[in-house]
């Protein structure tokens, strides 16, 4: 297991590449969920934005943690899949991106589009 500090180096250096990468967060709708429940595991896809908020998005409440071993139950603190999966569902169209990612769980954040001025879409 990770400390802390090693932890926050780790997520640093992965916020620098995604940055580099230019990483945003992925447009998920129901039909994606669906389509993941079904046995599409490439149809949701959440991927690393880290400690950054990329130009054009905001974030919309607080990071959900999760757990990512798949050994997690609905009586911990960090969210299964499933419970994720029917948040994101119960949302409609909307952004989301990992914020934190650590051995055993990461933190799954919700964004929205902004318009921005100059910028026509």
């Amino acid at each position: 297991m990770m400390d802390l500090a090693t932890l926050h180096r780790v997520n640093q250096a992965a916020t620098r590449k995604s940055q580099s990468e230019r990483n945003v967060p992925a447009l998920l709708t129901p039909d994606d969920v669906q389509a993941y429940r079904a046995g599409d595991k490439e149809a949701v896809h959440i991927p690393y934005i880290g400690y950054r908020v990329p130009k054009g998005y905001r974030t919309v409440g607080e990071p959900i943690f999760c757990d990512k071993s798949g050994f997690g139950s609905e009586s911990e603190p960090a969210w299964t899949l499933r419970r994720l999966l029917d948040h994101i569902e119960s949302c409609g169209a909307s952004y989301w991106g990992a914020t934190e990612e650590g051995q055993f769980q990461i933190y799954v954040q919700q964004y929205e589009r902004i318009r921005q001025l100059g910028v026509r879409g």
